[in-house]
């Protein structure tokens, strides 16, 4: 428990029918009564006016109480429901403030509730991760992480480790007690099976950081295939320029779509030719070339009129003929391949179902993952890699002893780190003020 009382408001920021204001920490309940008067018992809410020091009346609301344990935060917490006014919000957080409390940091109800063992920190990271889910995949993916799925498979993965290095060490501290092959078998079978879920997960979370931070969708191809007229198709907006004149588009066009449930990072880029005719088209050029980098996906769009090529792209793409409105026929479509006439919309829908596989978009995200789950994973499977070749080979149970403590720190990290205070601050700065 933390001896300093918070208040900051819960709600959105802006005009609204009713704004929540929250307060946690031992001095709630003196806070709250400064505010509201009387609170009634626990969970029961009730009609208030809300005072200020002056006797003056801000606004009737209503108040409720959370006593500890009980709470979001794990210590008592008051919520004062009253009308949305920012300027209002404002006077109440100062008059709170002025009965002894102080304005909570970005995240700190959160982290409070952490540091009290209400949640771990994945789960803290999903609150965060719900807040700013933008498509119903990634509220849904969001929840999954709230919810201590996730959690609950990484803690008995670390419950597996740790038993496997208690018998390893075991044999190590007293050697004299034989310990019989079929036992060391057990326990190598027992790492390799959580070895395998590693790097099931760690596919998952891969997966799931680019369902959070969203997939970038590059289009490129050679100069009038139409590829601002496809951007234009896809985000049902008029954003690019588009002209018969070869070289229209000389910077890189960005939107950020819902594509199929997803956040898709669309980015048109300037035509791409052997002999560009002046430095400005070249510069387009380049800059295609950098969001190239950069791309989850590329879309190579080619005129379905024209016999095109274009230089060799190592990236996943798919091959887009367009125009196709203007073939006597469509031909069959090979592997990767679709005929769309971004003019009148016709296989736009194919084109769209294409990209989402793809991008491996095909199954349900059950959770959302952040960039430092990965690294910890693949952390973890580099140790548990180690410690299957050191119990194959034979070089010695110090090694495998070694290799299941390092894998149990970096699992650690995700839920529950043993040295977090660095991790800890930069994590929940991630938060809005009043999470």
């Amino acid at each position: 428990m933390t001896e300093s009382t918070i208040i900051a408001p819960a709600s959105a920021p802006g005009r609204g029918g009713i704004s929540v204001i929250r307060i946690s920490g031992p001095q709630s309940l003196a806070v709250a009564e400064s505010l509201c008067g009387k609170l009634e018992e626990p969970w029961r809410f009730k009609h208030c006016k809300i005072i200020n020091q002056d006797g003056d009346v801000l606004d009737t609301g209503l108040v409720v109480f959370f006593k500890s344990p009980h709470s979001y935060t794990g210590e008592d917490v008051v919520e004062v429901h009253c009308h949305g006014n920012p300027r209002l919000v404002d006077l109440i957080v100062a008059e709170g403030v002025a009965c002894g409390a102080r304005v909570a940091e970005p995240g700190e109800f959160t982290k409070r509730a952490y540091l009290n063992n209400k949640i771990d920190l994945a789960q803290a990271e999903g609150v965060a991760d719900l807040i700013e889910a933008k498509t119903e995949q990634a509220v849904l993916a969001a929840h999954g992480s709230l919810s201590g799925k996730f959690s609950s498979d990484i803690n008995a993965c670390i419950d597996s480790l740790v038993a496997s290095r208690v018998f390893v060490e075991a044999s190590l501290d007293f050697p004299e007690e034989e310990t019989g092959d079929e036992d060391l078998n057990r326990v190598g079978l027992e790492i390799k099976k959580q070895l395998s879920f590693i790097e099931s997960s760690l596919s998952s979370a891969k997966k799931g950081v680019l369902v959070r931070e969203g997939f970038s969708v590059v289009i490129v191809g050679p100069p009038n295939a139409g590829k601002s007229t496809l951007l234009n198709a896809l985000s049902q907006k008029d954003l690019a320029i588009t002209s018969g004149t070869p070289g229209t588009t000389r910077d890189s066009i960005r939107v950020e779509l819902n594509l199929g449930g997803v956040v898709v990072e669309l980015v048109d880029t300037a035509g791409l030719r052997k002999s560009p005719d002046n430095k400005i088209e070249e510069e387009g050029m380049k800059r295609a070339r950098s969001a190239l980098e950069e791309a989850s996906l590329v879309l190579c769009v080619f005129d379905a009129t024209k016999e095109e090529e274009m230089e060799p792209i190592n990236k996943d793409t798919i091959k887009v003929f367009n125009k196709c409105d203007l073939l006597a026929k469509v031909p069959d479509m090979g592997s990767g391949e679709v005929f769309v006439s971004a003019e009148t919309g016709v296989g736009l829908d194919n084109l769209v179902e294409l990209i989402l596989v793809k991008l491996g978009l095909g199954e349900e995200t059950t959770l959302l993952s952040r960039r430092r789950h990965v690294v910890c994973l693949q952390e973890c499977q580099a140790d548990l890699s180690r410690a299957v070749c050191s119990f194959e080979e034979g070089v010695g149970l110090e090694l495998v002893a070694e290799s299941l403590l390092s894998a149990q720190n970096s699992l650690g990290k995700i839920t529950r780190p043993l040295s977090s205070d660095d991790l800890l601050g930069e994590i929940f700065s991630e938060f809005c003020i009043g999470k």
